[in-house]
């Protein structure tokens, strides 16, 4: 009579199916909150673009915009284990929001829906906005999620410089907005510019209180000197960036 196959046993008696299970683990926890995180944005950035303006005005700063998606791949990124799987965290976050919303806009648009011709290169403009935020989120990504690591592990200079720069990314398309409007806009202050300024004040406001959330809760306490500095230039790098981003996406 054949003996029953055994299945081979580390030291200590652990079975490889054992193992493996345990390898998977780590694994679905280091993929799982982005991918979740970047459907439901990009969802709910979408949804922001359908709903009256009157809605939207309340949920374009919260779901569909440059904070709120800095936000949501910095605290993703936050959580990570190791610098490995926060910057997948932080890029992962921002890619898949970024499909998700282009998905939807090419497949479920109101005009498409209603069974009108979409403008002569109305895909074509889609897909090159795609490719550019794609590219955005690579970069963007591994930004968020580098400084994100160094601000949950970092000593107490490093992680004042990594809230620094978090928050001037955070700020970074409301300053933006704001000067524009105060210094280049020249047409008429209307309904459509009074939102954008109200939509940006709300984004300051919230960055600033995340930034507040963040100095208390910390521990050990960052450095308030070097906070204060990696802000003011990473604001001012982050509005530049903004400019260029800007003029890019006017040409698509």
């Amino acid at each position: 009579m054949m003996a029953e196959h055994s299945e081979p046993r580390l030291s200590g008696g652990v079975r490889m199916t054992e193992l493996k299970a345990l390898g998977r683990r780590p694994v679905r926890r280091e993929v799982l909150p982005p991918v979740l995180a970047g459907v439901a944005l990009g969802m709910a950035a979408f949804t922001a673009d359908l709903v009256p303006e009157a809605v939207g005005r309340l949920l374009v700063p919260a779901f569909s915009s440059g904070f709120a998606w800095a936000a949501v791949a910095l605290a993703v990124s936050y959580y990570a284990a190791t610098l490995r799987s926060a910057l997948v965290a932080g890029v992962g976050t921002l890619a898949l929001a970024t499909l998700t919303y282009y998905s939807l806009v090419a497949s479920l648009s109101r005009q498409w829906l209603s069974g009108s011709a979409p403008p002569p290169d109305g895909l074509g403009s889609t897909m090159r906005a795609s490719a550019f935020w794609l590219a955005g989120s690579l970069l963007g990504g591994l930004v968020l999620g580098y400084f994100a690591h160094v601000l949950r592990t970092g000593t107490t200079r490093n992680a004042g410089m990594a809230l620094g720069v978090a928050l001037g990314l955070l700020a970074g398309e409301a300053a933006y907005t704001l000067l524009y409007i105060a210094f280049v806009w020249l047409g008429p202050m209307d309904s459509f510019v009074w939102t954008r300024l109200g939509a940006a004040t709300v984004q300051l406001l919230l960055a600033a209180a995340a930034a507040l959330v963040a100095l208390r809760l910390r521990r050990p306490p960052v450095s308030l000197r070097v906070f204060l500095m990696a802000a003011a230039v990473a604001t001012v790098a982050s509005i530049a960036s903004w400019h260029l981003i800007e003029s890019v996406r006017m040409t698509l």
